[in-house]
């Protein structure tokens, strides 16, 4: 008969104790035992005692708890903490199943701190036992443990005696279950490899509700049966800065010094790639350094740790012991990811660099994503840590030629080209499309990918750029043009600036004009005249000097629309019809319509509608024929704002409702903000008040997300002149002075004239004739500055007529 819980074990009195290393323990009573008692020999020679069968309240002060405790300085988490603890509760209270819960994620981001946390704030429902194992599934320099080694450390804590335990797992697994079934315990299973690792060492049944077991790995353990899973994310930029703070000795906004200090802090976390692993040292070496200084020693190295010999080593260590962990294919697979120029990236760019189908790739992003090799981002996108990223590309230097290296990114080139051009024709089409969509569902999915997908985009034509202009300029152009369309001029420009270089290190001055014209195109909408005029008539000088006409025709288009913005309308005159007999010598119809456009704003300015309505037609058929959808919508707004000066207000409605749609589908918030503003305007005069402020809401939103002070005014405007005709003269009078003070903002003196004069008639109708008198002074003499002398006169009669 064998000793085992219930009888005392076969030692002989006095015999030497075991030596368990690592445990810590509780004592309350003698080194004797009697009865049920089953003696355990742990520690430095210290003998413990555990009473099986006996309850809780019967025991004496023994406690049995291996935890290692939680780091003294633990920052973030703080919440999912909190939660992590209630639905621990919640799956010990549902009885259904042993509770086990797993935290996952990338090596260094704090599963294991945060797993002794959440043990450390649960400890006093487990009052029989609490272990923590290390399985060292992700140790460098070590092997993952297997589950029968394991089981017979926690047997032997326990209280068996080695001649007590199974020699095989099964039987000590079985024997593990027995001994938890009627205790209250908790086990730690830190750094696990696998869930076969794992699944020998959890409790039975028959434990439902009195054992949780914590689990820690680097992999989502998806044949684990966990009834809490969590993955644990990277600290956000305040609390990892934070973190440095605390690691340092500095705490609370005094230790974040001014804003320049901050700023430093947050670019020192970033570079850490806001992973405590990192944090920890870096914070440790600001407890005796400057942060500028230590961020000048990280800036300057290949990777940002390379000066920092332990955190370097440390971090090329998780790393490592985790690429090591991965199969053949998929260790190659982390390699190709790495070759691509872009922040982030999809299956499909994957694939056309591994030269696989999508499919594949899919399957293996996933099984990377499963043991944290990667991060997912919205639209089924994934990004490579940034710490790690340096690692790997060591790997790719030895591992991969660099000939592979340079065809896979070609292929990736003339994939990411080929999706632009497909998503620039269903955005920017005249036509709604109704099949040949290419790997979009529809225009909205084109939209969403590419907003997904501008911060790849953007590093792949840079990188394209970079290899040669015939490698990357189709692609660099289209991205620009997608990044324009949608309102992003910083990055837009930024883009067409490295497109000019590239265009001319090729000598191709057709390139380096367009280029040109899209620059100065951004430094029109920004109001840089001065700058727009001299990068207009540059570009068409070097496109005249190509053979381009049909580009020549756009930087001559641009000049036009300088000259409008400016009121000289006949040099715009001159320009447009330059472009447009340019761009009839092209054949160019979307270059025509532009140019025609033009044309027709010009003479709606004069005064000249039937001329003005005449251009906006011709300029809508040919934009139709070129399916020009971005040219279209602005000759329909132009035909709207003519058939609305003319009284029909049912078919401006409809052109401009068309302008919307093209406008929305581009994702060009700019002009679907004015076609709205247009729509207000027309609802507000045929007295649908609830349409109009809908309308003017939608558009003030939008202005003001893309910054056009301008349209911003006159959507609120808007609102007040809606409130007005609602009788609400307060709300109106709100209304217009924001908007009056947005026009002074930006220097728009004519349509300050125009509002001041209806704040004075507002005033004059609230008996607030001071008021009155001082909004019709100020229109007075911005028309009398502006020329406006009949405007000047009216307003100058409304002055006299007001009573004294």
């Amino acid at each position: 008969m064998t000793a085992g819980p219930g009888r005392p074990p076969a030692d002989a009195p006095g015999a030497p104790p075991a030596e368990v290393p690592g445990t810590s323990v509780t004592v309350g009573m003698d080194a004797s035992a009697s009865g049920q008692a089953q003696q355990a020999v742990i520690g430095q020679g210290v003998q413990h005692n555990h009473f099986y069968g006996a309850p809780a309240a019967e025991r004496p002060g023994i406690e049995l708890n291996t935890l290692v405790p939680p780091p003294s300085v633990l920052v973030g988490h703080a919440g999912l903490l909190a939660d992590l603890a209630a639905a621990c509760e919640a799956a010990l209270a549902g009885r259904r199943s042993p509770a086990v819960a797993l935290l996952h994620g990338t090596g260094g981001v704090g599963k294991s701190a945060l797993a002794r946390a959440l043990a450390d704030r649960l400890a006093g429902t487990f009052p029989d036992a609490r272990f923590e194992v290390d399985l060292f599934g992700f140790t460098p320099g070590g092997t993952p443990r297997e589950p029968g080694e394991v089981l017979a450390e926690l047997l032997r804590l326990a209280g068996f005696d080695g001649s007590d335990i199974p020699v095989g797992t099964a039987g000590k697994a079985q024997l593990w279950r027995a001994w938890l079934a009627d205790r209250r315990v908790l086990l730690l299973l830190d750094n696990a490899r696998e869930a076969e690792q794992v699944a020998p060492l959890l409790p039975g049944p028959a434990s439902a509700g009195r054992c949780l077991v914590l689990v820690t790995s680097r992999h989502r353990l998806t044949g684990l049966d966990a009834v809490v899973r969590e993955e644990v994310s990277l600290l956000p930029p305040d609390e990892a800065v934070e973190l440095l703070l605390r690691i340092a000795g500095r705490s609370g906004a005094e230790g974040a010094g001014g804003a320049d200090e901050r700023e430093v802090l947050h670019e020192l976390a970033r570079l850490c790639g806001r992973l405590p692993l990192a944090l920890r040292p870096v914070g440790a070496l600001l407890a005796d350094m400057d942060p500028a200084g230590l961020l000048a020693v990280m800036r300057s190295a290949t990777r940002p740790l390379e000066q920092l010999d332990d955190a370097d080593r440390e971090a090329a260590a998780a790393f490592t012991v985790s690429y090591d962990a991965l199969s053949a294919d998929l260790q190659a697979m982390l390699r190709t990811c790495v070759w691509h120029p872009g922040p982030n990236f999809d299956a499909a760019s994957i694939a056309a660099l591994a030269g696989m189908p999508a499919e594949l790739a899919t399957v293996r992003l996933v099984r990377l994503l499963q043991r944290s090799m990667l991060t997912s981002l919205p639209q089924r996108r994934y990004v490579f840590h940034d710490l790690f990223v340096a690692y790997a590309r060591r790997l790719v230097a030895v591992q991969d030629s660099r000939e592979a290296v340079e065809q896979g990114r070609h292929s990736l080139y003339r994939h990411l080209d080929g999706v632009t051009g497909t998503a620039h024709a269903l955005l920017h089409g005249a036509a709604a499309p109704d099949s040949n969509t290419g790997p979009f569902d529809n225009p909205d999915h084109a939209l969403v990918w590419s907003h997904a997908a501008f911060e790849e985009l953007c590093g792949a034509a840079r990188a394209a750029l970079g290899e040669g202009w015939e490698t990357g300029g189709s692609l660099a152009r289209r991205t620009a043009r997608l990044l324009y369309v949608d309102g992003r001029e910083e990055r837009a420009a930024a883009l067409y600036a490295d497109i000019l270089a590239a265009a001319e290190r090729a000598g191709d001055e057709a390139g380096q004009g367009r280029a040109r014209t899209a620059l100065a195109d951004i430094a029109r909408d920004r109001r840089r005249y001065d700058e727009a005029v001299a990068g207009f008539e540059e570009a068409a000088l070097l496109l005249r000097r190509a053979g381009d006409p049909a580009g020549e025709a756009d930087a001559l288009r641009g000049l036009g629309e300088v000259a409008r913005a400016r009121g000289d309308y006949a040099l715009a005159t001159e320009h447009f019809g330059q472009a447009l007999r340019c761009a009839r010598a092209a054949d160019d119809p979307a270059g025509q319509g532009y140019a025609l456009t033009g044309l027709a704003h010009v003479a709606r300015a004069r005064g000249e509608h039937d001329r003005a309505r005449e251009g906006f037609r011709e300029a809508v058929e040919l934009q139709r024929r070129a399916d020009d959808g971005i040219g279209l919508a602005y000759a329909l707004r132009g035909l709207g704002h003519v058939t609305r000066a003319a009284g029909e207000l049912d078919e401006a409605t409809r052109y401009f409702r068309e302008a919307v749609t093209l406008h929305r589908r581009a994702g060009n918030r700019f002009g679907q903000a004015f076609a709205l503003n247009a729509l207000g305007a027309i609802a507000c005069e045929q007295g649908r008040t609830g349409d109009a402020a809908a309308y003017f809401g939608d558009a003030l939103v939008l202005h003001r997300a893309v910054n056009t002070p301008a349209g911003e005014a006159e959507a609120l405007a808007g609102l007040g002149r809606v409130a007005l005709a609602e009788g609400d003269q307060e709300r109106a009078a709100a209304g217009l002075r924001e908007a009056l003070a947005v026009l002074v903002r930006i220097g728009d003196q004519p349509r300050q004239a125009a509002v001041h004069g209806e704040l004075a008639a507002l005033e004059t109708g609230a008996g607030r004739l001071a008021a009155a008198r001082e909004h019709y002074t100020a229109a007075h003499r911005l028309q009398i500055a502006l020329g406006l002398t009949g405007a000047a006169a009216v307003t100058e009669q409304a002055l006299r007529e007001l009573p004294a």
